[in-house]
């Protein structure tokens, strides 16, 4: 082989190196640079509310397998039914979550419930590092206070109340996945009347018969009930044969709660939606009932300068078939969850809480949090 020839072949095997090592190189940073704008993205998309659902849903989220028992003390026989719906149901990510009723499981549970209008006379002797929650369900005017020997003893909260440390709403909204089939024109045909309130319990802090009073010397508005001029049944949460009737009849259901509170908003609204009722609602409050209620299937006295104002606009509405059925047919969007669930979405935060704490025994203060329980539960004095 001549020295040309041996030349000509390492000058080959040199640029076949250069190119592989260009190439390697390239590729490498390539990669690197990939990684960078996709992190890059992910934190724009983070910074503008946007989620990359392709990110995370193949994580699996944690499930926690240890078993955990939540005493309920002296519970109200209503809760039955709930509790029974949250053992077939179970909560997902901590599944060996179990209610108690039985009291002689106290040294054993982890986490004790205690009702307001339930609550022992003696402190009961409290198991080490158990959580104590105070539950109670109705607003600074109508809840029992305990008394001052229980100020140091709770570490959680549970209402209705959307800075409660557990929240347990009087219902849940939630889109429905099929329309409901209505002949919205018949609908409108039968309605013969504009407002009904119903109710029972009448001096109450929100002055709410007054306001239907005042309601009525603008458009047609009939009281039933013991506060009102027209028996109408026995009273009842659930659906009464005489809520049937009112719905057909009448154009606007006034659910007028007792007190004005922020997240209040008792069954006499959530059942319009849980029957499918063919009527629309009109509350008198809270302010913030549009985070939880959706826009355009309601109307909130709130909103107007004066009752004669709301009656202006309600006599508007039902006197539109188009405008009225409007409103029912986004009403027919939703429908609520029920009380079962919205009792066993509490439990499994607690659930989730025990579940934390386990995996972060300092977190657990048995002793009480260092804000009064109270003071914590009855913020904006509601």
């Amino acid at each position: 082989m001549d020295l040309s020839s041996s030349t000509r072949k390492m000058s080959i095997k040199q640029h076949i190196t250069t190119f592989t090592i260009v190439m390697v190189t390239s590729f490498i940073g390539s990669l690197f640079w990939i990684k960078v704008l996709t992190s890059f993205e992910k934190e724009d998309n983070t910074l503008l509310g946007i989620s990359n659902t392709s990110t995370y849903t193949s994580k699996k989220p944690m499930v926690s397998s240890e078993t955990f028992t939540v005493l309920i003390y002296t519970g109200q026989s209503f809760l039955k039914p709930f509790i029974q719906h949250f053992r077939k149901k179970k909560c997902r990510s901590v599944p060996n979550c179990i209610i108690s009723e039985n009291v002689s499981d106290m040294q054993k549970s982890h986490a004790v419930i205690f009702n307001d209008v339930n609550l022992p006379g003696k402190i009961p002797q409290r198991a080490k590092n158990q959580l104590w929650i105070f539950h109670g369900m109705e607003t600074v005017h109508f809840i029992r206070k305990p008394s001052k020997h229980w100020d140091d003893q709770f570490n959680f909260t549970m209402s209705f109340r959307k800075h409660s440390d557990i929240v347990r709403p009087y219902g849940k909204i939630v889109r429905r996945e099929k329309e409901i089939k209505r002949n919205y024109t018949e609908v409108f045909r039968k309605k013969k009347h504009g407002g009904v309130w119903m109710s029972g319990h009448c001096p109450v802090p929100s002055k709410r018969k007054a306001l239907a009073q005042e309601i009525g010397k603008h458009m047609h508005v009939d009281l039933f009930g013991r506060c009102g001029a027209r028996p109408c049944g026995t009273a009842s949460t659930m659906l009464s044969d005489c809520l049937k009737t009112v719905s057909r009849d009448y154009k606007f259901y006034f659910s007028f709660e007792n007190t004005i509170c922020p997240d209040y908003t008792t069954e006499k609204l959530f059942n319009i939606y849980l029957y499918d009722l063919e009527i629309i609602p009109v509350v008198n409050g809270p302010a913030n009932a549009a985070e939880y209620l959706p826009k355009g299937t309601f109307i909130n006295a709130l909103d107007f300068s004066s009752a004669s104002e709301l009656a202006k606009k309600l006599k508007e509405i039902g006197a539109s078939e188009e405008k009225y059925t409007h409103y029912l047919k986004e009403k027919d969007k939703y429908y609520d969850a029920g009380n079962a669930e919205v009792f066993s979405d509490a439990m499994c935060q607690l659930c989730n809480k025990l579940a934390g704490t386990s995996m972060n025994p300092n977190g657990n203060n048995s002793k009480g949090n260092s804000e009064n329980y109270w003071t914590r539960l009855m913020k904006n004095n509601c």
